[in-house]
């Protein structure tokens, strides 16, 4: 019986030790896999800004070919803005890291804690004061818009506002974003970087601590890359130790004449030291990697999702006062102009569709590697829970703690769909490319328009030739040039006619193609009418509908780190 219980207790330790370098492995993989989404996030984050710059630039240019007039009779828009306060006190989660770190560095210091926190200053924290004059109450802005032009202006700098959001994200994940700030060729841009609060940045900088948050996570993929080596080693190094136990065991036991027992036993201390230093090495890369999560990775995890919070609110607000403001495209004046559409304008409608269609992939891309991110870290986190040999030190509460909130977080991304956002930009692109197609039916006929018109022309001029011969043929001068060689027009009258024939079909097909033309016209402008009224407010209606409901979400996230006791 006795035997049987130690096999199975062997079992248990190897089983247990698989176990181990199994989630080390893991770990290794998920860190790595964590090292790349942070690229592709930032990538993507970076694309996503683009494309607002972009969308806002190509319907700028679009709603300048389209002199389209709004009533008198649309209600103006009426646009509030709400202040941006942060928070005067830390999250509780921040709050949790500090007190963690002071302790860490009271013991290290062998002094008491109480001492320590009474001792030093407390955690960053940012205010903000609002100036005098009600500063911090919110302001209303009636805006009238009197054209196509005129709105789409309007839109244009809420894009770039809501680009501009996402500057303080950009800084956080190391994605350059001064092509963003460069990129529209409009003033409105300078202004709203110039404008644009640094509420989001300040919080940034306070919560982040200095240290950058690709180099955290390069060092912890590199720290869990030797923790796997090391573990591996240790499991070869403990495999050599229990042979050589059971050699000596044995030897104990049989007592074989023959062998050296004090060579068996010297072979298996030294195993035994050799086992005892790996395993301190493997409890030091743990500790090592601990002292990252709790001191650096907690802290900037904490606050990406407080900047991804902030981006998403100010973006909310800035989509909401888009849609206000092309509530007023559905009073687009019924009377469509008349003025043809220029290779100019048709090339500004497919940089449209292009533009939407970009927003559209920029906006799914980033969902998904945003998703994809925090999953992977908070993979990671888990495996990070369990101590990853004997003997080292179990993680902590508050690890514990940043866990749940990971968890929270990408249970928060998970419940929050963009497919609306996406149908509706979609749909309004499909609108701009069936505009796109009756611009290129109104190009084809006004070409047709323009060889007809030139064909008529040219048979004109020959026909006045003709005529001239004729008649000069009948002159007094007329046997001259008869000797000179031209020759005799003995059937010029019908050939004048059949000329003059051939002129009049031809200007009957080039006034034919003019009325289809005109018909083009008609049809394009009301394709155009009909596609902005009734497409483009629910991109906007659908998206603030998105930024809200992601800000909500998020914002809960951000609450839910309670204080260590």
């Amino acid at each position: 019986m006795g035997a049987a219980a130690s096999r199975q207790e062997d079992a248990e330790r190897v089983a247990a030790r698989r176990e181990h370098m199994r989630r080390c492995r893991e770990r290794r993989r998920l860190m790595r896999e964590a090292v790349r989404l942070r690229r592709h996030l930032a990538a993507s984050h970076a694309g996503y800004l683009r494309s607002l710059v972009g969308a806002a630039s190509a319907l700028t240019r679009f709603a300048v070919g389209e002199p389209l007039p709004v009533s008198d009779h649309t209600p103006p828009a009426v646009i509030v803005h709400r202040p941006v306060v942060a928070p005067s006190t830390p999250p509780p989660l921040l709050r949790s890291i500090d007190e963690d770190q002071r302790r860490r560095r009271a013991r290290e210091a062998g002094e008491a804690v109480g001492h320590v926190l009474d001792g030093e200053a407390g955690a960053p924290s940012v205010t903000r004061e609002e100036g005098g004059g009600g500063g911090g109450e919110e302001v209303r802005i009636v805006a009238r818009h009197r054209s196509l032009a005129e709105v789409a202006a309007g839109l244009e700098e809420y894009f770039l506002k809501a680009s501009v959001a996402g500057d303080a994200v950009s800084s956080f994940l190391e994605a350059s974003n001064t092509e963003f700030k460069r990129g529209p060729n409009s003033i409105l841009g300078a202004l709203c970087c110039l404008s644009a609060p640094s509420v989001a940045h300040d919080r940034v900088d306070s919560i982040n601590g200095g240290q950058r948050h690709s180099s955290t996570l390069q060092q912890l993929l590199a720290w869990e890359k030797k923790l796997y080596r090391e573990v591996k080693a240790r499991e070869r190094l403990q495999v050599q130790h229990d042979k050589k136990l059971e050699e000596l065991s044995a030897q104990e036991y049989s007592r074989k004449v023959g062998v050296d027992v004090l060579k068996l036993k010297d072979a298996w201390e030294k195993a035994k030291v050799q086992l005892e230093t790996a395993t301190q090495a493997v409890n030091a890369s743990s500790a090592a990697i601990a002292e990252l999560r709790d001191g650096q990775l907690a802290r900037q995890l904490l606050g990406l999702c407080h900047a991804t919070f902030d981006m998403w609110k100010a973006m909310g607000q800035h989509h909401e006062a888009q849609g206000l403001i092309a509530q007023q495209l559905r009073g687009l004046s019924s009377r469509t102009s008349m003025e043809p559409t220029t290779e100019i304008h048709h090339e500004a409608t497919r940089a449209v569709e292009a533009a939407m269609s970009s927003w559209c992939a920029a906006l799914d891309h980033l969902a998904k590697h945003q998703r994809d991110y925090v999953h992977a870290l908070h993979g990671w986190l888990r495996l990070t829970l369990q101590a990853p040999a004997d003997g080292a030190e179990a993680a902590s509460p508050f690890a514990t703690e940043v866990a749940a909130f990971v968890e929270l977080w990408g249970q928060a991304l998970d419940r929050v769909h963009c497919a609306d956002v996406v149908r509706s930009i979609k749909s309004f692109a499909g609108a701009v490319r069936s505009l796109y197609g009756l611009q290129s039916d109104e190009l084809r006929v006004a070409r047709r328009v323009s060889q007809y018109s030139r064909e008529a022309d040219r048979k004109s001029r020959t026909l006045r030739q003709v005529e001239k011969s004729y008649y000069e043929s009948y002159a007094p001068m007329g046997l001259s040039l008869w000797n000179r060689g031209m020759r005799h027009w003995g059937d010029d009258g019908n050939e004048v006619a059949q000329r003059r024939d051939e002129i009049a079909a031809c200007r009957r097909m080039a006034e034919d193609e003019m009325r289809k033309h005109a018909k083009a016209i008609d049809a394009t402008r009301a394709a155009a009418v009909t596609g902005v009224q009734g497409k483009l407010p629910a991109v906007f209606q659908s998206m603030a509908v998105f930024s809200a409901s992601l800000a909500r979400a998020l914002q809960a996230v951000c609450r839910q780190g309670t204080h260590v006791q």
